[in-house]
C-alpha cells in the first residue's frame, strides 16, 4: 500500500482533533446543535491552518443524522456515504484550476437540485481568490439568496482579493497561526502515535520551523522522520533544514560582535565552503541574536526558546557580554540582508558586505558616544550644583543654563534631543531663549510635536530659565550681501545678479 504523508493521515476529521482554532470550533458547533446555520461561509488564513479541514468537517456535521457535540459521528448512514469520495452531496473546486465563469455557471445552473443523501449540499471553494471578475459576478446573486438546501464554504490565503461583494454575503472567520507550543504537541502526540523516537528540542525546532502552519510542520517531521530513521534528533533537524552548525556559527557571531573583521570573514568562508546557503546563513544569524536578546531581557527565555542546554549556555555567554543595543543592530541588519538577497545574484558578496558592515559597528559607536556626551552633561551639572547659582544668577550663560535643561530632558527619555540642541548656538535675553538651529533636517525634528512638547516642558521645569520664552529658530547658512561676492568669485562674469 502507498506511503500516506502525515499531515494527510492525520487530518482532523472531526472538531475535538483541529488545534489552535477554538473560537471558530465553538462557534460552528454552536449553530450546528442550535440549527442556526449560514448559507455563506468565507474561511481565511494562512496556509496549512485548518480551513479546507474545518470545511470538511464542517459539510458532514451538518447532514450527520446524530451529530457528537457538533461533529459528525461517523457513524450513521449520512456518514458513511459522504465519507466517499463519490458523493454528491459535498463538491470540492479548487478555484486555482477551475476559476473561469463557464465553470461556474455550471455549479449555479444544477444548484437547484436536492442533495441525493443529506439536508444540505455543500460546496467548498478553495482558492476562491483565483477566481476571473466575471466568475466572481456570476456567483453573486447565488450567494446571496442560495435554495434552502445549499452552502457555500469559501477558502482563501488573500481575502484582499476578494471583492466586497462577495464578502458581504458570508459569514467570515479568520484562521490564525497555530501557536508554536500547540504544534509541538500535536507532533509528539504523532510520533508516539507511530513509535517515533525524539528529542523535545528537535520537536521545538520542527515547530517553530512551521512558522504557526501545522502541515507545513508536519511536512516537515515526515521528512525527519526518514531522515533520522525513526529517531529524531536536533541536530538531525537542522541537516533537514540546511541551517548552520550551532558551534560554528556562534564563532560567527562572536568575530561580528567583536567587531573582528578577519575572523569573520575567515568563519564566513569556510560555512560558505561546506554549501551553507548564504540566505539560510543570514537567517540563522538573525535568528541567533534574537535569541541572545530574549535570553537577555526575559526571565523566561530558556521555556520560550525551548533549546539544548549546550546550545543555550553558548548564547547566554553572548547575551552576558553584548548590550542589547548591539545585539538588536545586528539582528536587524541581518533580517533587512534576508530581504534583498530575493533580488540579486550576488548573494555572498551582499553578505560579507553586511557582516563587515555589522564588525565596524558604526551605528554602535554613534551611541556610545551619545552616551559619553550625556555623562559628560551630568558631570558639568553635577559641578554646576555645587555652586550657588541662585545667588549670582546674572554670571550664568545661555549654555549653562542649558545644562539643567539637558540634565531634564536626558531624565524624561529625551536624551537624544538634549544632544541634538548641544550642538547648536545658544542665546539668552532677560526675557528669552534663543535656540539657533544650523540645518533644516535638525530644526525638523526638534519642531515635531512630541519633541517640540517635552522640550517645552523641560525648559519650565527648570527654575535657571524661569521668565524666559524658549524660541526655536533656524540659521541662515549665506544670506544675500555675504552669498553674492561668492557666487561671483565662483562663477565670474557668467553669472549675472538681478
Amino acid at each position: 500500500m502507498a506511503y500516506t504523508s502525515l499531515y494527510r493521515k492525520y487530518r482532523p476529521d472531526t472538531f475535538d482533533k483541529v488545534i489552535g482554532q477554538d473560537c471558530i470550533v465553538r462557534t460552528l458547533k454552536n449553530q450546528i446543535l442550535s440549527d442556526s446555520v449560514g448559507h455563506a461561509y468565507i474561511f481565511t488564513g494562512t496556509r496549512g491552518t485548518g480551513k479546507t479541514s474545518v470545511a470538511k468537517i464542517f459539510a458532514r456535521a451538518v447532514n450527520c443524522l446524530h451529530p457528537v457535540d457538533g461533529s459528525p459521528c461517523g457513524k450513521c448512514e449520512n456518514c458513511v456515504e459522504l465519507a466517499s469520495s463519490n458523493n454528491f452531496d459535498i463538491l470540492e473546486l479548487d478555484a486555482a484550476s477551475n476559476n473561469s465563469v463557464e465553470q461556474i455557471r455550471e455549479i449555479t445552473d444544477k444548484i437547484g437540485f436536492p442533495p441525493t443523501v443529506g439536508r444540505y449540499k455543500v460546496y467548498i471553494v478553495d482558492e476562491v481568490h483565483m477566481l476571473s471578475t466575471a466568475a466572481f459576478n456570476a456567483l453573486l446573486k447565488t450567494l446571496e439568496e442560495p435554495p434552502q438546501h445549499a452552502i457555500f464554504i469559501l477558502a482563501t490565503t488573500e481575502i484582499h482579493k476578494i471583492p466586497a461583494t462577495i464578502l458581504s454575503r458570508c459569514l467570515r472567520f479568520d484562521f490564525k497561526l497555530v501557536p508554536q507550543a500547540v504544534i509541538a504537541e500535536r507532533i509528539k502526540f504523532i510520533f508516539d502515535d507511530i513509535g517515533v523516537k525524539y528529542e523535545n528540542e528537535a520537536v521545538g525546532l520542527i515547530a517553530a520551523s512551521g512558522a504557526g502552519s501545522v502541515r507545513d510542520a508536519l511536512s516537515l517531521a515526515d521528512m525527519c522522520v526518514s531522515y533520522c530513521n525513526g529517531n529524531v534528533t536536533y541536530g538531525g533537524v537542522l541537516e533537514v533544514l540546511g541551517a548552520s552548525d550551532p558551534k560554528k556559527l556562534r564563532e560567527l557571531a562572536v568575530c561580528i560582535a567583536e567587531g573582528d573583521v578577519d575572523g569573520a570573514l575567515v568563519r564566513v568562508s569556510e560555512l560558505c565552503d561546506l554549501g551553507k546557503s548564504v540566505s539560510m546563513l543570514a537567517k540563522d544569524l538573525a535568528e541567533l541574536f534574537r535569541n541572545v536578546l530574549y535570553i537577555k531581557n526575559c526571565t523566561q527565555a530558556n521555556k520560550l526558546l525551548n533549546l539544548p542546554e549546550e546550545i543555550y549556555a553558548g548564547l547566554k555567554t553572548l547575551a552576558d557580554k553584548y548590550s542589547s543595543a548591539r545585539c538588536l543592530s545586528i539582528m536587524k541588519l541581518m533580517s533587512k540582508l534576508e530581504g534583498e538577497l530575493r533580488y540579486t545574484s550576488q548573494h555572498r558578496v551582499l553578505f560579507e558586505g553586511a557582516v563587515v558592515q555589522a564588525c565596524l559597528n558604526e551605528g554602535d559607536v554613534k551611541a556610545d558616544e551619545m552616551a559619553l556626551r550625556i555623562a559628560k552633561l551630568e558631570k558639568q551639572l553635577a559641578t554646576l550644583k555645587k555652586s550657588d547659582f541662585n545667588s549670582r544668577p546674572a554670571i550664568m550663560d545661555a549654555r549653562q543654563v542649558w545644562v539643567h535643561v539637558a540634565s531634564r530632558l536626558s531624565a524624561m527619555g529625551y536624551g537624544l534631543i538634549a544632544m541634538t540642541v548641544q550642538d547648536c548656538k545658544l542665546e539668552m535675553t532677560d526675557s528669552e531663549f534663543s535656540v539657533l538651529v544650523p540645518d533644516s533636517a535638525t530644526y525638523g525634528i526638534l519642531s515635531d510635536k512630541a519633541n517640540r512638547d517635552a522640550l517645552n516642558k523641560a525648559f519650565a521645569e527648570t527654575k535657571e530659565a524661569a521668565g524666559r520664552a524658549l524660541k526655536l529658530k533656524q540659521q541662515q547658512s549665506l544670506d544675500e550681501d555675504s552669498a553674492a561676492p561668492y557666487l561671483k568669485d565662483m562663477f565670474g562674469t557668467l553669472l549675472e545678479i538681478k
